[in-house]
């Protein structure tokens, strides 16, 4: 088959029309402008940019004087991450009133240790052993002290309250798909109702564990409706005590409930992920 498409590759046609469209009706309904949708779906056939964020600021990055292309060698204190991901953490720290913060499903470990740049003093939890150990290198190298421990977040016992919880809840890893290409064609509504009520339910014991007050902030690397607005409009419905925080980011594009990244906002620097995210207060 290689063979053949090598011998032919010139004569293949690679347009809008070779994208499933259950993967466009997800896109149109976030990204109502045509030139973003456009980008968008030219960015499907395109290799795209990785970027590795420092510990501190330098005036040689390009974004923020923390963000700088990964090309050859990661760079001694940078660690990977896309730059819509430092996007999220570097606008929604401000919300946390109190640095000491929960951050569920925290490896491999990005933004933790982004947060803990912050001056955050992180209490980790995952329950994947391969990513925890992908977690543990990366601070090992970084000589970060943050402390993961291997927790199935439903149902570990947790008796401690927290006013700050950051959630990065398993999904579909729609939005990675510049990276991650297979995931266009493995779009499944069934999986995706399976992956909310997941989400729904995590998002239920973080708030029992949120003082009033607390803030949580609800990230996923998707822009399906069942995983961003929908699981807020249910969440929205069950607790008459929560409240969606207003995020100001030229960079995001906010529909409905969800604030997700605009990756035309980025074109400069070669196009980014696609996330979502909700911050939530208790009040």
């Amino acid at each position: 088959m290689l063979r053949e498409f090598l011998r032919k590759h010139e004569s293949f046609s690679i347009t809008e029309k070779n994208i499933p469209e259950i993967f466009k009706d997800s896109c149109d309904k976030i990204f109502t402008s045509k030139k973003i949708r456009s980008y968008i779906y030219d960015s499907v056939f395109n290799k795209p940019n990785s970027y590795q964020i420092s510990l501190k600021n330098d005036e040689n990055n390009f974004y923020k004087k923390r963000v700088a292309f990964l090309e050859d060698n990661l760079h001694i204190n940078y660690f990977v991450q896309d730059i819509g991901n430092f996007e999220i953490i570097n606008v929604i720290k401000e919300f946390y009133n109190d640095k000491k913060i929960l951050d569920v499903c925290a490896a491999p470990g990005g933004k933790s240790i982004l947060l803990s740049t912050y001056g955050f003093k992180v209490e980790a939890l995952d329950k994947s052993q391969s990513q925890i150990d992908k977690f543990k290198q990366n601070i090992k190298r970084l000589r970060i002290d943050i402390k993961i421990v291997k927790k199935d977040f439903l149902s570990a016992k947790i008796n401690r309250r927290y006013n700050s919880i950051l959630l990065d809840a398993p999904c579909s890893a729609l939005g990675t798909f510049r990276r991650n290409p297979d995931v266009i064609s493995k779009i499944d509504k069934k999986k995706l109702k399976v992956n909310q009520d997941i989400q729904v339910k995590m998002i239920d014991k973080s708030l029992i564990l949120l003082n009033k007050g607390g803030i949580l902030v609800y990230i996923v690397c998707s822009f399906h409706y069942f995983e961003t607005m929908g699981v807020i409009d249910k969440i929205l419905q069950k607790h008459k005590n929560i409240t969606v925080e207003n995020i100001q980011s030229d960079k995001m594009i906010k529909k409905e409930n969800g604030y997700f990244i605009n990756p035309y906002s980025f074109k400069e620097y070669g196009r980014s992920d696609i996330f979502c995210v909700t911050v939530l207060r208790k009040q």
